[in-house]
């Protein structure tokens, strides 16, 4: 048998007619869920797609720029040494005796001598000779004399040690010459009673100084040496130096005084070379003579012979102080203690061209100093003055130093004010950086005070020049003028 309900429509499937299935309360009808296709790219992707392009972009052109490295300016005290050996040049004379015979000196050496005064005497014989040594033998030193030997004892004895025992030698000479100049100022009151009670006879002999002068008793083998025969190899050993105050008998024709007329005197210094680059258009300077603590100002002159540099100061004073003193060691006093250090590879030289300061014209407008340049037009040949602001790279009072790229070699500058005309023609070139504080290149001008190998010292207080802490060009081959840094 077949049931109802399994009869199957032929235009359907089993239920209603159209193929439905039967709507029972049994047999609710289920909707399918539809399937929505996803967009190939969402908002979030296409943003990380974009931040993603951005990163590689600025890669790529952060690989393929010019990195700007750049080096802090930061204080540096001088070093470099600027004590050299010099040889003293001096007006000297030797004066060498008359007569053989026994010899005494009657004034103190390193002390100036009036013109006829006496210096020394010479006994041919013995009486007179004797009479003046037992005197000098039971003379006394006063007590102002005692205090100035127990002074220069006290000098003495302050220094290090290794000062003291590396000069015991030179100081008891000295103590003993000053105590025989002490000595012998009785000698010449003593001298004047023998000559006035005639115990002095024919064999004896009074010298006096020819000229006024600074008497020395010491002598070298560069004595009377002048400023140009000074050679390289003087400096390489110390001269032979020969006491010529004699106890004793002398010869005719030896030695006997050096004396000095003219208190000006020279030094001869042997430098290097750096050092004479930068001092060759010097002419003024403070040096350190010797020991002594007191810088002097001097007339300095350098010059050289072949691959030799030197530099010969000129003095007005202190010249009996070192009157027995050939070499002696001179340093170089600069008022500048401190500078700036930076790399040598940040120096960049800088062309530009010379403008006198009367040439610029003021503009009232931009409150600034402007170049007027002759101009022609190519079609009327008519010249009219076109406005230049040039960049000024320095200005030494009488002359502006002016960037190259606002006027050319021959352009024609015209003050219409003064009716001035010039034609720019001098080029020269001057030491700088590139200054990258304001995120672009900007040449700055410096002043060297010591060249180095890999850094210099340059002035901290050049105008409008580079201070400590600034930031420059490591490498200044990579800087152009007012280029922005990216």
């Amino acid at each position: 048998m077949y049931r109802e309900d399994n009869v199957v429509s032929l235009r359907g499937r089993q239920g209603t007619p159209g193929g439905r299935p039967d709507v029972t309360p049994e047999h609710p009808v289920r909707k399918k869920k539809r399937k929505q296709k996803r967009s190939p790219f969402s908002v979030g992707a296409f943003i990380l797609f974009g931040i993603f392009v951005y990163l590689v972009v600025n890669f790529i052109i952060m690989i393929n720029r010019n990195k700007v490295s750049y080096y802090e300016v930061k204080a540096a005290q001088l070093s470099y040494d600027t004590t050299f050996s010099g040889i003293a040049i001096r007006d000297e004379k030797l004066i060498y005796a008359d007569y053989s015979g026994y010899v005494s000196y009657f004034v103190r050496n390193k002390k100036k001598s009036a013109k006829n005064s006496i210096i020394y005497c010479v006994d041919s014989g013995s009486n007179t000779y004797n009479a003046l040594k037992k005197d000098f033998g039971n003379d006394k030193l006063d007590k102002t004399q005692i205090k100035e030997i127990k002074s220069s004892i006290g000098r003495y004895l302050e220094g290090d040690s290794t000062t003291i025992i590396g000069n015991i030698g030179e100081f008891k000479e000295q103590l003993g010459s000053m105590i025989y100049d002490f000595v012998s100022n009785n000698m010449i009151e003593n001298l004047k009673d023998y000559v006035a009670d005639g115990m002095t006879g024919s064999s004896f002999h009074v010298f006096r100084s020819p000229f006024s002068g600074v008497v020395s008793f010491k002598c070298d083998t560069l004595t009377g040496i002048t400023a140009d025969m000074v050679t390289a190899d003087m400096f390489d050993k110390a001269p032979d130096v020969r006491n010529l105050r004699s106890t004793g008998l002398i010869s005719a024709a030896d030695a006997v005084y050096r004396i000095c007329e003219d208190e000006s005197w020279s030094i001869v210094c042997k430098v290097t070379e750096d050092f004479y680059v930068d001092n060759v258009a010097k002419r003024e300077a403070k040096v350190l003579i010797g020991n002594k603590t007191t810088p002097v100002s001097v007339t300095m002159s350098p010059y050289s012979i072949g691959d030799d540099y030197f530099v010969e100061i000129t003095l007005n004073n202190y010249m009996s102080e070192f009157i027995d003193d050939r070499l002696l060691s001179v340093r170089f006093i600069n008022d500048r203690d401190k500078g700036l250090k930076i790399p040598v590879s940040s120096v960049v030289q800088k062309d530009y061209y010379l403008v006198p300061l009367n040439m610029f014209v003021e503009d009232r407008v931009h409150n600034v100093m402007l170049l007027k340049k002759e101009t022609a037009d190519p079609n009327t040949g008519e010249i009219y003055l076109t406005n230049v602001y040039p960049t000024k790279y320095y200005s030494d009072g009488y002359y502006a130093y002016i960037d190259p790229q606002y006027v050319s070699d021959g352009d024609v500058i015209n003050n219409p004010d003064t009716g001035n005309r010039i034609r720019v023609s001098t080029m020269n070139s001057l030491d700088g950086v590139y200054n990258v504080n304001k995120g672009y290149y900007q040449f700055v001008r410096i002043d060297r005070l010591e060249t180095g190998s890999d850094y210099i010292i340059i002035s901290p207080s050049t105008p409008d020049g580079i201070r400590e802490y600034d930031h420059i060009a490591l490498d200044a081959s990579k800087g152009v003028e007012s280029m922005l840094i990216k």
